[in-house]
């Protein structure tokens, strides 16, 4: 029978264990008792340390301490002592009282954490760690006091693992909540792995560079594109010939050597037709930012499927496609609205595509007029046999180009790296996911982009819901969303058109954005503004909604089931927003909101940095006018009642200081 009980963590090769307990003892390890020790026995660090340096037992022999101190200011006191004395008691159980498989050093630091935040809700509250794990409402408080649902997930573990831990001994043992407390924490835990698996929306930031880098890398690309496909053709005749090709850089102009050499280092002849294969992926995530398509919808597009229509002198494009999804495998027609650079891009597309056509003896004006999926408008480059050998289409089946994401490199300054304000917003946006405990969240990382962030991305912020403040992201929207405005609104005459009865359209995940956009713009702009506010709603939220110290008592997740339900509504406007419930009996002309300043409207938010601005805009206007004219004077008395509505606010504001 073994009277000792090893430590059980991975033990990399040649390390010597730490040492092991005598279960005879019914005490908790003397403060010299070895954790961590050198393969030639010296003692590194011992049980009454405050850091047991585990660093020896890293895979790479990296830093890794445990590190038990949790307070960051003031000295040892004996409170601190006795929950340092907890935590250790903790980990020796789960170290070495557990006879299961060995934990990692990764799991030991992520329970540490946990330890630490009960360890500090401890102190605060006068508790102790093992009060707080063994009764229900201590733990639930805990749990209340803290959003991160990574935590809250980790000290379910780190509890089930203590609950399987039995040393025979009640001075050793730690008691635990019961069952009914297990269950609650399941519930969570799952609520809190199905939020992990949902894509979230690329930060506005972060969203506005990749569109604006996409849309310049086929800027680039045009300055070129002529040229790259005139010696595409000719090195693919010259291999027909069997003439050599090994110096086509020589035929090359600067700039076409520029812009290969620039993602690929290289200029071959290999590179080359990689560099048209990059074409095609850059100009099918323009599509996709621009339409909200998947993977599979962008990818097997028609050559021919763009379509323009000119109403009232505006262009307006059409994108027709093909989707499988959800449809047991059957093809189903179907079009997306887009703008015009979601239509350059499929024209660029459609330029690489001919190219690719002309090797294999197909000419557009011939032979590619229809919609069929015959002749994909992403044509793999593969055709041209400059990598491997050609292949050959079968009964006028074209095969197409692989261009997901998760198959190529990352282009060299498309996506850009994650700062403090990107992870800022996703906390505003989800504050009860761990975004910062998460690996690939993590500052000066590059944003790992999947193509369906871009599609939840365009059903979030493509509204005017006032949700998106950066300026340039307001741009690169505006016309994307006055297209989805128009074609996809609920009561839009071509919504039944364009959705019919693909329940899985992206304009219906871009209605259902809208309510979400909406209840978080209002969140942001009204009930968590530091601007000062004035209007009938935000008085309303200042006396009903905030207690004496100007804490907010309602409930984010409340507020937004509110505006799915249609009992809330808010959109912006030109002097802050509105938060009226269905249509507006002001008249459509009454873009300065002149009557709802005049009347208080009850509905009104006025938000002081805006009116501003649009007094500014009012006055310089009004010098351009003549001075003896209707217009002037009608502009002029707008002038004032906004003026008088800043004043009213420069009044309130001098009250209550």
């Amino acid at each position: 029978m073994n009277f000792f009980a090893e430590a059980q963590i991975e033990l990399p090769a040649n390390s010597y264990a730490p040492e092991a307990f005598n279960l005879e003892n019914t005490c908790l390890p003397s403060s010299n008792f070895v954790v961590s020790r050198l393969k030639d026995g010296t003692v590194i660090s011992t049980y009454g340390d405050l850091v047991w340096d585990f660093s020896v037992y890293h895979p790479d022999k990296k830093l890794d301490p445990l590190i038990f101190k949790y307070w960051e200011h003031g000295e040892v006191t004996y409170q601190r002592e006795q929950l340092v004395g907890e935590m250790k008691h903790v980990f020796f159980l789960i170290i070495w009282m557990r006879n299961k498989a060995p934990l990692s050093n990764g799991t030991l630091r992520n329970y540490l954490t946990v330890m630490k935040a009960l360890a500090q809700y401890a102190e605060n509250e006068s508790l102790t760690i093992k009060a707080i794990i063994g009764n229900q409402d201590l733990l639930l408080s805990f749990i209340r006091n803290n959003s991160s649902g990574w935590l809250i997930e980790t000290l379910s573990s780190l509890l089930r693992l203590l609950v399987l831990v039995d040393t025979g001994e009640s001075r050793l043992n730690i008691s635990v909540v019961g069952k009914e407390v297990f269950k609650l924490l399941y519930r969570n835990n799952q609520q809190y792995r199905n939020t992990l698996k949902q894509h979230p929306p690329i930060p506005t930031r972060i969203y506005s560079k990749i569109i604006s880098n996409l849309l310049e890398y086929l800027d680039n690309w045009e300055k070129v594109a002529d040229e790259h496909l005139d010696l595409v053709l000719e090195c693919y005749h010259f291999r027909l010939m069997r003439k050599n090709t090994s110096n086509i850089k020589a035929k090359a102009s600067k700039a076409l050597v520029a812009f290969v050499e620039h993602q690929t280092k290289k200029f071959t002849l290999k590179q080359l037709s990689a560099a048209l294969t990059d074409v095609q992926r850059i100009s099918k995530l323009i599509i996709q930012v621009f339409t909200g398509m998947r993977d599979e919808e962008a990818q097997t597009l028609p050559f021919n499927c763009v379509e323009k229509i000119v109403s009232n002198a505006q262009a307006h494009y059409v994108i027709r496609g093909r989707t499988t999804k959800f449809n047991r495998g059957k093809v189903h027609r179907t079009k997306w609205v887009t703008n015009y650079d979601g239509a350059r891009a499929v024209q660029i597309a459609q330029k690489v595509a001919t190219a690719i056509y002309l090797t294999q003896g197909i000419t557009i004006k011939d032979d590619i007029l229809d919609l069929s999926n015959n002749h994909p408008l992403y044509i793999s480059s593969s055709y041209l046999g400059f990598t491997t050998k050609p292949i050959v289409s079968k009964h006028n089946q074209f095969s197409t180009a692989y261009l997901l994401l998760n198959g190529s490199r990352k282009f060299k300054g498309i996506v850009p790296n994650i700062e403090e304000e990107d992870l800022y917003e996703l906390e505003q946006l989800d504050p009860h996911r761990a975004w910062r405990a998460e690996e690939k969240f993590q500052i000066g990382f590059q944003w790992s982009l999947t193509t369906h962030q871009l599609r939840r991305s365009l059903a979030l912020y493509a509204h005017r819901s006032g949700l998106v403040s950066l300026p340039s992201l307001r741009r690169q929207l505006q016309h994307i969303t006055n297209e989805m405005t128009s074609y996809y609104a609920k009561g839009s005459s071509f919504a039944k058109d364009f959705i019919n009865d693909d329940k899985k359209h992206f304009g219906l995940e871009w209605q259902d954005g809208q309510f979400e956009s909406s209840s978080l713009s209002y969140i942001f702009n009204v009930l968590l503004s530091k601007d000062v506010l004035y209007g009938g709603h935000a008085h309303w939220v200042e006396h009903r909604l905030k207690d004496k110290d100007g804490v907010l008592l309602v409930d984010r997740k409340e507020t937004i089931n509110r505006f799915k339900k249609g009992e809330l509504a808010y959109k912006e406007t030109i002097v802050g927003g509105c938060t009226k419930v269905g249509s507006c009996n002001q008249i459509a002309l009454n873009w300065l909101q002149i009557n709802c300043l005049t009347e208080n409207c009850r509905h009104l938010v006025v938000n002081l940095p805006k009116l501003e601005r649009v007094i500014k805009a009012q006055q310089k206007m009004i010098s351009f006018l003549d001075i003896t004219s209707l217009e002037y004077r009608t502009e002029i008395s707008h002038l004032e009642i906004l003026n008088t509505t800043k004043n009213k606010i420069l009044n309130m504001q001098g009250e209550e200081s």
